[in-house]
């Protein structure tokens, strides 16, 4: 049986608003005079459910690395344990060509090509400040490397709808992650990983 999701909600679990100061949420990071209790929570969910995806879909990225490069057939195929975002998904896409994996090629293309055309966005939710502004949106800011000795100030303004819709991306490609990784342990193509 499944739990009735809609019998909670969220102002239940929500701290007030602190009584004196700025401060019109309790969640609210930057005291910002301006910002309304409603865009600053609803601001929080939505880069909290993009980094929760990307969270899921980066152990998922790893546990099927892992597992993939313990069989002899793939093994060949890196020098190191895959440590970055990019290297598992090079890994990944190379040893998805190859029998056994090969048969799953397609979902993991598809999963793969959505995960490196987004990824930007899981990077900026998890790294960079965040404004909230009514009628305005949110901004993120953050800082970014352009070279071994350069380093750029980017700002990326995002309405209210546009992180939701970006959120709602996020969790769906972490279903599709969820649904590639359910086909592999059904087929047990991939060795367990022990405790």
């Amino acid at each position: 049986m499944v739990s009735d999701y809609w019998q909670t909600s969220l102002d239940e679990h929500l701290r007030p608003p602190p009584a004196n100061g700025w401060r019109r949420s309790a969640y609210e990071v930057e005291i910002n005079p301006w910002s309304r209790r409603g865009d600053v929570e609803a601001a929080l969910l939505f880069r909290g459910a993009i980094v929760s995806a990307y969270g899921y879909i980066e152990t998922v990225l790893g546990d099927i690395s892992l597992r993939a490069s313990r069989l002899p057939r793939y093994a060949a195929l890196r020098e190191t344990f895959t440590h970055t975002a990019e290297q598992r998904v090079a890994f990944l896409r190379r040893a998805f060509a190859l029998p056994p994996l090969a048969s799953h090629q397609r979902w993991a293309a598809m999963f793969l090509d959505r995960f490196e055309a987004h990824s930007h966005l899981r990077n900026l939710a998890a790294h960079a400040r965040m404004q909230v502004l009514p009628n305005w949106g949110v901004t993120f800011h953050d800082l970014r490397r352009e070279g071994p000795s350069s380093v750029s100030r980017r700002s990326q303004r995002m309405t209210l709808p546009e992180l939701e819709l970006a959120a709602w991306r996020a969790a769906r490609l972490a279903r599709l992650a969820q649904r590639l990784i359910g086909r592999l342990d059904d087929t047990a193509v991939l060795p367990a990983i022990s405790e």
